[in-house]
């Protein structure tokens, strides 16, 4: 059993309980005006995590890529690509003997591809409530590779984003909303209301109503699930959330309220019978689709698959029309 399997053997959570276990990492690296080392938190989804395995020994550069991608690797007849995450972050590490024995490649996978980051160590794993994420200020999270913060135990966790870097480094992971445009749109009454998406990404966002609104359908969009869920509770209160919202689309991680939360909380509530539910994120594997299923959610998409996201919201629709 892997190291980080071993640690999901103890944090597998409920279905919709708003809750994520978190595992936490520290790069550790030479302040270049005091001289100083110095050590940075920062917390990974154990979910995105599939284990934690030594510096290879051998690896395959790859020409003209970033200072950060270190080459490729071999795992288990699976190749791995291997980003330096001090190098991404402008970190001088320190190479101490005591320092490197310290040092670990933590393998993820995202969108269905396998990517190796280096961090100078693993700490702890923390059940945390997205409540207690809070999203980074707009002038931090428009150049910065971060989706959160949190305090825990008295330490100041940053979220990393690792799909920005994987989008930066990988051409393949960026979503191309135009090459995915579809002509087939809203049926009917359909086009007089609005689908709500929720995703605490502006790329993602902008490419999920890009491909929305060239296909004809009209959207809300929200920066995390708990702005979702109040706008829909706000219009279930006047009674008019079934004259306005057509379909409801959301990422799973998001700070606040997280997909899942927020589709099972839509999916308790008789006020929204008849409004579809799809869960759209690069945390589409089995695990996820098991929670996805246990809250009712009407479709899971990975987000690599955004060309059918039109043609299965519609199949949602007509299920429910049936």
């Amino acid at each position: 059993m892997s190291q980080a399997a071993g640690y999901k053997t103890e944090i597998l959570l409920q279905s919709g309980t708003n809750e994520l276990e978190i595992i936490t990492l520290f790069l550790q690296w030479h302040d270049q005006t005091t001289g100083a080392v110095s050590r940075t938190a920062y917390g990974i989804n154990a979910a995105k995590v599939r284990e934690l395995v030594a510096l290879p020994e051998t690896l395959t550069e790859i020409p003209e890529s970033v200072p950060a991608m270190k080459g490729i690797f071999l795992l288990r007849d699976r190749t791995i690509p291997l980003i330096d995450l001090s190098k991404w972050f402008g970190y001088e590490p320190d190479q101490s003997p005591e320092a490197k024995a310290k040092w670990v490649v933590i393998v993820t996978e995202i969108n269905g591809k396998f990517f190796g980051f280096i961090a100078h160590g693993v700490d702890k794993v923390y059940r945390v409530s997205w409540t207690a994420i809070l999203p980074p200020p707009p002038i931090i999270s428009r150049y910065s590779s971060l989706t959160g913060v949190c305090l825990v135990d008295g330490n100041i966790i940053q979220m990393v984003d690792f799909e920005s870097i994987i989008a930066s480094i990988d051409p393949s992971m960026v979503i191309d909303s135009e090459a995915h445009a579809i002509s087939v749109g809203p049926e009917g009454t359909q086009i007089e209301k609005a689908v709500v998406i929720a995703d605490d990404s502006r790329i993602i966002l902008s490419q999920i109503c890009k491909t929305l609104e060239r296909a004809g359908y009209r959207v809300v969009t929200h920066a995390d699930g708990q702005d979702a869920w109040e706008y829909l509770e706000k219009l279930r209160i006047n009674g008019t959330v079934q004259d306005e919202v057509l379909a409801v689309i959301s990422d799973i991680e998001m700070p606040r309220m997280d997909g899942h939360n927020l589709c099972k909380r839509i999916k308790e509530n008789n006020g929204y019978d008849g409004i579809p539910v799809m869960l759209f994120s690069s945390l589409v594997n089995d695990l996820a689709l098991h929670k996805g299923e246990a809250v009712g959610a009407d479709d899971q998409i990975a987000k690599p698959e955004l060309g059918q996201l039109v043609s299965r919201l519609q199949d949602c629709l007509r299920r429910f029309a049936a």
